[in-house]
């Protein structure tokens, strides 16, 4: 015995309107089911390793953070330590360090190497020195020497004069 409701006596295609909805479900489940994927794209990024770091004595290394305008992309002069395939094992700042040879660059040294020392950290002091030359002909006024008091030399050379005011900052 089937149970039959008044909906269905008004209207006879909802029977049929629900088959439909449900091979369109089955139809709509097994499209998706049938959708793969995309594989993803390789991406290769060629690495530009140079010949001549293989034989190279000292090497420079990249560096791959964010700079400063006009500071360079490169620091040091590190010697080599130890070669591996992937990686070098260069002397930075007397501690030995592995760094990928992607980062490295060859130095071109002239004559037999010699050990340069650079330090790797700038410090924020740029107190000009202060070069005083010793004299030996005597003084002959305080003008003189007050003069030569505020004179200092640059570490390029120049002979600067700072401001009196200033000189307590420069001492």
């Amino acid at each position: 015995m089937t149970l039959r409701l008044p909906g269905e006596s008004v209207d006879p295609s909802s029977s049929s309107m629900n088959m439909d909805l449900i091979s369109y479900r089955n139809r709509l489940t097994n499209a998706v089911r049938s959708v793969k994927p995309v594989s993803t794209r390789t991406q290769s990024t060629d690495v530009f390793v140079q010949p001549d770091l293989r034989y190279s004595t000292h090497v420079f290394v990249r560096r791959d953070s964010n700079r400063w305008p006009l500071e360079s992309a490169y620091e040091g002069l590190f010697k080599v330590v130890q070669r591996k395939p992937k990686c070098y094992i260069i002397d930075k700042n007397g501690t030995n360090v592995s760094i990928s040879i992607n980062r490295l660059n060859s130095a071109y040294l002239e004559g037999n190497p010699i050990h340069v020392d650079f330090p790797s950290i700038q410090t924020n002091d740029t107190t000009p020195t202060l070069i005083i030359p010793h004299s030996t002909a005597s003084r002959h006024d305080d003008t003189s020497t007050v003069s030569e008091n505020n004179l200092k030399t640059t570490r390029s050379g120049r002979r600067v004069r700072f401001p009196k005011r200033l000189i307590n900052y420069f001492a």
